[in-house]
């Protein structure tokens, strides 16, 4: 087989292996502020039915925190179990992002404290430390929502 056969099986298998949604475009970008005490996830769902983001994506966090929540998958099984986890300290928020469909969040977060770094999903409860700034993006176009697949696992698909 040639290299460029090869190289072309192997792309075209690369894109069968999910979907790719296309046709949205940027409409309109927040920075947000949250101040010490302000609960993350709370906070950020406030702007999304605010700004009425039925379809986004938060692109960047930083900042620090004095608690948070977060939950993590811990098996391969079909069907995830999941492990929630709340630590309390200082952290600072290395990374949180994810897309927002049909109105509702899916978030991931690193961070760090004095131990190294951690993190998983967004969970309620991560509050503010002296302060954390988001940017979060409402598209147009082509919608995406997520509807459970045979093992009941949300999966995004075009709405």
């Amino acid at each position: 087989m040639s290299r460029l056969l090869l190289a072309s099986t192997l792309f075209a298998s690369l894109l069968s292996a999910g979907d790719i949604f296309g046709g949205a475009t940027v409409q309109e970008i927040f920075r947000i502020r949250l101040d010490r005490g302000d609960d993350v996830l709370d906070s950020l769902m406030d702007a999304i039915r605010k700004h009425q983001i039925q379809d986004g994506a938060l692109v960047s966090a930083v900042g620090s925190l004095q608690q948070c929540t977060f939950h993590a998958v811990t098996t391969l099984d079909e069907k995830p179990k999941q492990r929630f986890t709340t630590r309390k300290g200082a952290m600072e928020i290395l990374n949180i992002n994810g897309i927002v469909a049909a109105g509702e969040p899916h978030f991931h977060m690193t961070l760090s404290d004095v131990r190294g770094a951690f993190g998983g999903h967004l969970e309620k409860g991560c509050k503010v430390l002296y302060r954390a700034e988001f940017t979060l993006v409402k598209f147009a176009g082509q919608a995406v929502a997520r509807k459970p697949n045979e093992a009941g696992v949300p999966m995004l698909q075009k709405q």
